[in-house]
C-alpha cells in the first residue's frame, strides 16, 4: 500500500499542523453547521487530505452516501458543472446527513465559464449542498467563488512537524531507528511537502537505499537545467523547465529546486548570486505570469 495512503489523515484530530483551519473545523462540526470552504497552497501540504477529513467528521456514519469528491482539472468542462454537480448538488441528502459535501480538487484547473456555472449552483442549492474547493493557485479562481468561501491558506509544513510524520511512519513500519543520521538533511530538502516525503521514504526503504540518494535524484532535473544554462543552450534549458511544468510541478517549486541546487554547486559566490537572484525573481513573479513565459524568461536572464 501506498504511504501516501496509507499514512493519509481521515479525521480533523489527526491533521498536524494548519491550525487556523482545524479549530474552525471542528467548530463545524460541533455545530453540525459549515460555509462553504476554499483551501489554497503548494501541492502537498494536505489541502485533500484535510476537506475529506472534515467530510468524515462532518457526515460520520452517513459520509459514504452524502460525499463526493471531484477532481475539477481531470473534469474542468461546464458540461461537468451543468450536469454532474449540479445533479448532486439538486438531490435531497440521504440519512441524518445535515447536508451534502462536494469536494472539488484542483479548482484551479476548471475554465472560468464553468467557475460561473458553479457560482450559480452555489447559490441555488445552498440549503442542501456545502462545497469544499482545493487549489494550488487561489489567483485562478474567479472573485465571486473566493469570496462565497470561508478561505485558509495552507502552509509549509514546517520541519518538526515534518519529523514527527515521517517518524511515525518508520515506527509504524517497524524500523523506528532506521536513517537517524539522514532524516534531518532529507526533511530540510522537501520543503514542507509531506506527500513527496512519504513517497520518498518509501522509496529508499524499499530499495533499501540512501535517504540521501533520494535528495539528490530528486534535484537530478535542476542540476541538468543549470548544467545546460552554463553552455548556453537556451532552447534545451527552457524545454526541460517545460517538462517539468508538463509533469504538474509548479513554478515556484522549480525555482526551490534551482535554488538548492545552486547552493550545492562549486560555483563562485558571484556566480551564486548572480544565478540566485534571478531565480528569486522568478519565484516572486509566479503568482502573476504564466508559468511557460515565466520559464522562458527565467532561463534568458540566468544564460
Amino acid at each position: 500500500m501506498l504511504w501516501t495512503e496509507k499514512y493519509r489523515p481521515r479525521k480533523l484530530n489527526e491533521i498536524i499542523g494548519q491550525m487556523n483551519f482545524t479549530l474552525d473545523a471542528e467548530h463545524w462540526v460541533m455545530e453540525q453547521e459549515m460555509p462553504n470552504v476554499l483551501l489554497y497552497g503548494i501541492a502537498g501540504v494536505g489541502k485533500t487530505a484535510a476537506a475529506i477529513s472534515l467530510a468524515n467528521d462532518m457526515l460520520r456514519d452517513d459520509v459514504k452516501s452524502n460525499f463526493f469528491e471531484i477532481n475539477a482539472s481531470d473534469d474542468r468542462k461546464l458540461e461537468t458543472v451543468r450536469t454532474r454537480i449540479k445533479e448532486i448538488a439538486s438531490t435531497s441528502k440521504i440519512g441524518d446527513a445535515p447536508f451534502k459535501i462536494i469536494l472539488l480538487d484542483e479548482m484551479d484547473g476548471m475554465t472560468r465559464d464553468a467557475q460561473n456555472a458553479l457560482k450559480r449552483i452555489m447559490e441555488r442549492y445552498a440549503d442542501n449542498c456545502r462545497f469544499i474547493i482545493t487549489c494550488n493557485d487561489r489567483h485562478k479562481i474567479i472573485h465571486p467563488l473566493i469570496s462565497r468561501c470561508a478561505n485558509y491558506a495552507f502552509k509549509r509544513l514546517e520541519n518538526h512537524h515534518m519529523y514527527a510524520i515521517l517518524t511515525n511512519a518508520l515506527k509504524n513500519e517497524g524500523i523506528a531507528n532506521t536513517y537517524e543520521d539522514e532524516i534531518e538533511i532529507f526533511i530540510e530538502s522537501l520543503h514542507g511537502d509531506v506527500r513527496r516525503g512519504l513517497t520518498e521514504l518509501q522509496a529508499a526503504i524499499s530499495s533499501k537505499s540512501s535517504l540521501l540518494k533520494q535528495v539528490d535524484k530528486h534535484l537530478l532535473p535542476y542540476t541538468e537545467i543549470l548544467e545546460l544554462v552554463n553552455e548556453n543552450k537556451y532552447t534545451e534549458a527552457v524545454e526541460r523547465v517545460h517538462s517539468l511544468l508538463y509533469d504538474s510541478i509548479e513554478m515556484k517549486t522549480v525555482c526551490i529546486g534551482l535554488h538548492d541546487t545552486i547552493i550545492k554547486t562549486d560555483m563562485t559566490s558571484n556566480e551564486k548570486f548572480k544565478l540566485l537572484r534571478v531565480v528569486g525573481e522568478a519565484e516572486w513573479r509566479s503568482s502573476s505570469m504564466t508559468p511557460k513565459v515565466l520559464a522562458s524568461w527565467m532561463i534568458g536572464q540566468m544564460i
